[in-house]
């Protein structure tokens, strides 16, 4: 695998390569994810009860959280643990991703909001790299990404034409100031904010504390997690990003409840006739990196905040390693037979909370076989079968939280029956959220916690494709040519926008 190499103004470098990850990361698996699990790795000294459904609606009580464990039965809330500074989850110390790098414009700024903060995406000739900076102009705070990419390649805001540039965010012009004068561009309150920012493996993350500004130690000493099937040749894949109108827990807790599929994507991903038992167990600590979890088909890794990974081997005549179990691989002896190579799929989640309400989503499904459906398959295909999916109970989680909300999201274990280990992911997600993480995502004062008035159902699910989204994934082969906004506009309307309506849950 590459190695991925953070280097900062200060010169401090650091270095991930295959396992060998910086001492606050564990490599979980060879072929599966090396990541980030956190920045504290004490666990707390209390531990908390576990409930264990053993099939009749009675409960086992269990206090040792390395066990087989599935949270069922309506447990009492739990106690949010706050001994310490070691026991808490810092939310605004945190790589997030921003964007999938092959959709953005080196030619214009993009405008993103993460975690309450407003960004202003831009590429960087001077760095050669892509910034993320604040998106207010120092000067009269008109929002940065508004502007445009001047002849010399800096940043310029379009209210007043103010230039800036580099890591510092350094302003490289006033066109309202004398020019035999002071030099006021030179002032420190002239700059930019900067975030520590870097590209990896397709995905531009950023790093959410100003505090040190663009020179960052623990951002340099923490980079963001690393999943080897995107870095590996055998694998295939493709990128996706979608603005969602409910929040980051719902989007979680959806994407950790597989049993939903067969019903509420009916006939678009799954079949209500094909809905059975589905046993999930947690086997590790609940802690604030995070937990893992599987099944007889599946393994599955929760690292906050954003990741959610679910791993499956397919086959092959050799008995695999399965990460998370105890299975080791064995080869056939004595024997010539050349070994069928396991089927591997996963399922990468990126969750990303932008304010209460709205989420973004950024996901791809690597897998080792049939790749060559991602080379012969238009991009745009995938962009409207994974957003029919994503629309088909769009609406339906826009109102479950309104209802969570009116019922209080701290009384989740008081007001959810849950009596099966279908569940077990989705408790497992609000009991870190509700231990370790305050309950809600740290919008730092930016909003409050209740969430923005609703749309009509109409405005939720009337979706047309951006057309530079659709020409940046369609990429025009044999065109020659990306990013052209006057093609994609032409594109669209030829072939016609899709929309959706009311009309799916009719």
């Amino acid at each position: 695998m590459n190695s991925i190499t953070v280097v900062n103004a200060l010169g401090l470098q650091c270095s991930v390569k295959g396992g060998a990850l910086p001492n606050k990361h564990v490599a979980q698996d060879s072929w599966n994810v090396e990541c980030k699990l956190a920045r504290v790795t004490r666990l707390p000294r209390s531990t908390k009860t576990v409930f264990a459904s053993i099939g009749n609606g009675d409960s086992v009580d269990s206090r040792e959280h390395g066990t087989r464990q599935a949270m069922v039965e309506k447990p009492e809330a739990p106690e949010v643990q706050r001994s310490s500074e070691e026991s808490a989850f810092n939310w605004n110390t945190q790589w997030y991703p921003v964007a999938v790098e092959r959709d953005l414009d080196k030619n214009s700024p993009h405008p993103a909001t993460i975690l309450g903060r407003p960004l202003a995406i831009w590429w960087d000739k001077s760095t050669s790299k892509w910034q993320v900076y604040d998106d207010q102009c120092p000067h009269r705070l008109a929002p940065l990404s508004e502007g445009s990419i001047s002849e010399e390649g800096h940043l310029r805001c379009s209210y007043h034409g103010w230039t800036f540039k580099g890591d510092s965010g350094e302003c490289t012009g006033i066109p309202q100031a004398p020019k035999d004068g002071k030099q006021r561009h030179r002032s420190k309150r002239a700059c930019v904010s900067v975030y520590p920012s870097m590209e990896q493996q397709g995905i531009l993350w950023f790093w959410s504390d100003l505090s040190q500004g663009p020179v960052n130690i623990e951002a340099a000493a923490n980079p963001p997690p690393v999943f080897s099937e995107l870095s590996d040749p055998d694998f295939g894949y493709d990128i996706s990003l979608r603005d969602l109108e409910y929040s980051y827990e719902t989007l979680i807790e959806n994407l950790m409840d597989p049993a939903h599929v067969n019903f509420a994507h009916h006939k678009i991903q799954g079949n209500r006739k094909s809905a059975e038992p589905l046993n999930f167990t947690i086997t590790t600590k609940i802690a604030p990196s995070g937990f893992k979890g599987e099944d007889e088909k599946s393994v599955e890794t929760f690292i906050p905040p954003v990741s959610f990974l679910l791993q499956f081997t397919l086959g092959g005549n050799n008995k695999q390693h399965i990460p998370g179990t105890n299975m080791e691989t064995r080869e056939e002896k004595n024997s010539e037979k050349k070994a069928t190579k396991p089927k591997k799929v996963s399922l990468l989640f990126l969750c990303i909370p932008v304010s209460p309400g709205k989420s973004r989503l950024i996901w791809s499904f690597p897998r080792n076989f049939a790749t060559f459906l991602f080379k012969i398959t238009p991009p745009w295909v995938l962009h409207m079968t994974n957003n029919l999916v994503l629309d088909s109970d769009m609406y339906l989680l826009h109102l479950l939280e309104r209802r969570l909300q009116v019922e209080g999201p701290e009384n989740w274990f008081k007001r959810a029956y849950i009596p099966t280990t279908a569940d077990a992911y989705v408790a497992g997600f609000r009991r870190w959220l509700n231990d370790f993480a305050g309950g809600c995502p740290d919008w730092s004062g930016r909003f409050e916690d209740n969430l923005p008035p609703s749309p009509p159902k109409r405005i939720i699910l009337d979706r047309i494709c951006p057309p530079t989204y659709i020409l940046s994934h369609i990429r025009f082969r044999g065109f020659g040519c990306r990013n052209n906004e006057t093609k994609a506009i032409e594109f669209v309307a030829m072939m016609g926008a899709k929309r959706t309506s009311d009309k799916i849950y009719e």
